[in-house]
């Protein structure tokens, strides 16, 4: 039993994780791999494609509001990261 017990555990991985912080830093943190040619799709740096991936798997959770945030809003960020545009925290 213990075996079995054993082999479910290592096959019962979570469909999607989680991640609890702000929006604005993991934003940050996927531009600023994509734009050190560590983080790819299909080879490309596509940041709508790569965000949409992570955000299929992965959930940012607003530790301010403790709700999830949309792509689009994680997207948004990221432009503005890119275009020096961010807004500051409210």
């Amino acid at each position: 039993m213990l075996r079995q017990l054993r082999q479910v555990e290592k096959h019962d991985t979570p469909a999607r994780l989680e991640y609890y912080g702000h929006p604005k830093e993991i934003a940050r943190v996927i531009v600023k791999l994509i734009e050190q040619g560590k983080l790819r799709y299909n080879g490309v740096e596509n940041y709508t494609q790569i965000i949409h991936s992570l955000a299929s798997v992965i959930d940012v959770v607003n530790v301010k509001t403790g709700k999830i945030v949309s792509r689009e809003t994680l997207l948004s960020y990221a432009k503005w990261i890119r275009t020096g545009e961010l807004p500051e925290d409210e």
